[in-house]
Formats: C-alpha cells, structure tokens, sequence
C-alpha cells in the first residue's frame, strides 16, 4: 500500500512535468567522457563515463551527475514517509545496451514540518552498471531523467542526456564519481571495517502492535547511524526510530510501527531491504517479514 501523502505529492508533481519541461536546456561544456550538462529549474544534470583499476570488463560504468542550486535536496530511491519523487530513467532510447543497473549512495534523513524525507543535500552522483548486447561494439547511450527537487516549495524536473561510451574507456573517473562509487552501500558478506553489521532483523505482523525492529552494529560514532526500510510491489514502510540509546559495543536498535497505512498481508512472506548508513560506511541486507 503506498502512503497516502506519497501519492497526492506525486499526483500533484506529474502534473506540472510538463510545465518544467518546457523550461529545461542544455548547456554545452563538457570534455571527453562528459555530455553536456543539461540545465533545468534549480538543478542541471549530465552524464559521466570512465574507468576504475580492476573494473570488470563485461561492465562499463557511467554516472548521472545531478547539481542542485545551495540549499535544495533530491530524493533516494525510495523517498521517504512525507512523500517526494525519486529518479526514475528510461533507457529505451539507447543502442547496444543490453541493460542499465542504477545504483544509490548512502542517502540521509531530512526532518521538517512535512515530516520524514529520504535523499541527498545540493545533488547526487548515481553510479550505473551498463552491459552491451554486443560487447565489441560502444553503447550510444541516452537517457530519460526524472527526478524532484524541494526546498520552500518542490520541483519536477526532467532532462533527456546521452553519451557514447566506448569498449575500452581510457578516461580515468573524477573525483566525484570514485566517491560516489565508494558510497553505495555492501552487502553483509562484503562489508569493510568502517561499515555497519546487521546483527538482527525481524517483523511482527500479528497482533495490537505490529512492527519491525533491527538491530545493528556500528563502528565509530554511532550518534547519526540511521536506519531504512524498503518492500517491494510499491508496499509502503515507515521510516524507523531509535529504539534506545546506543550500546557499549556501537550497537543500535531500530523499530517501525506497522499500525498505519500498511498492508500487512500483502507484506506477510516478502523480502524486505535494510539499508544501514554509519558515520563513514555503509550497508545493506535483507530479510523475510514473517
């Protein structure tokens, strides 16, 4: 079940697509392995390709590049209890492209009068794992961007950006994108020193108080570790809450109540996503709400 608040804020977003789109336009800097920035209301985006050390070469990467204007945010994935717009692509234009895996950095939490947002502060750079159909070949890449931006009051934007990305890319990644490629979160069986460790996830579906609870251990300062929840199927999950202070060890509970706007059969069965974020690290997990 989505949350009601999510779907008036995407109702009243898709309306005025049309409007934003209307004011977008393409800036033309750009260098190799860079498009042109594509310039929207507060925020302008491009794309980025290039190479790390010991990439796999079935794999070619690009980056969606995404410059708000000081003080704006965008959304993650998922967005969060007060609604937003997550970006969403379209790749359908593109050639030699066998598929495109989008992946997110460590978001956070913003806290205002609306409630509880999920995103990023003043942009994002989004890693993305593209495969050829033919992997002799470049993949003349395009595509459809759509994402939101808020501050006093929120925006749709939308761009369409391409870029061909060669077989052997020589262009070594700025900054930026190495950073953003650092950031996404690991998996449990993968996780460095300074990422935190699932130690216990666990749903109760049944009963006056249902709810998830997680618990987590966190290296270094755990003051700011934050939990997030995700179904799939469009299944609607609150954002989690301290359960407690934080332990000796770094360890952290989580809980979020299940009582309101949650479809609790629809969720009984299904693999639900944690995504822990640390003070330097990050990670993910999943477990089965039962």
């Amino acid at each position: 079940m989505n949350s009601p608040q999510s779907s008036v804020f995407r109702s009243i977003l898709k309306s005025i697509f049309v409007l934003v789109a209307m004011c977008s336009s393409v800036v033309p800097e750009a260098f190799a392995g860079t498009s042109p920035w594509v310039e929207g209301p507060r925020a302008k985006a491009r794309l980025i390709s290039g190479h790390t050390d010991g990439a796999d070469p079935a794999r070619r990467l690009v980056f969606v590049d995404i410059t708000l204007e000081p003080g704006w945010k965008t959304y993650w994935r998922t967005p969060g209890d007060a609604g937003g717009l997550p970006p969403s692509f379209d790749w359908s234009k593109s050639q030699n492209l066998a598929s495109a895996n989008v992946m997110f950095p460590a978001p956070e939490r913003f806290t205002d009068k609306s409630g509880n947002t999920i995103g990023y502060h003043d942009g994002v750079v989004l890693p993305v794992a593209l495969v050829p159909a033919n992997a002799d070949k470049p993949i003349s890449l395009v595509v459809g961007l759509h994402y939101g931006i808020c501050k006093d009051v929120c925006i749709p934007v939308e761009a369409e950006i391409d870029l061909e990305v060669p077989v052997n890319d020589v262009e070594q990644l700025p900054a930026e994108a190495i950073a953003a490629l650092d950031s996404v979160p690991r998996a449990q069986d993968g996780l460095r020193p300074e990422d935190p460790a699932l130690v216990s996830a666990s749903a109760v579906l049944e009963g006056a108080a249902p709810k998830i609870r997680i618990e987590a251990r966190f290296p270094g300062d755990a003051a700011n570790a934050d939990a997030f929840l995700e179904a799939p199927d469009g299944l609607f999950l609150p954002l989690p809450e301290r359960a407690g202070e934080v332990g000796a060890d770094g360890l952290v509970a989580f809980e979020a109540g299940l009582a309101a706007d949650v479809d609790l059969a629809a969720l009984k069965g299904k693999p639900v996503t944690v995504t822990l974020v640390g003070e330097k690290g990050s990670s993910f997990a999943t477990f089965i709400a039962k």
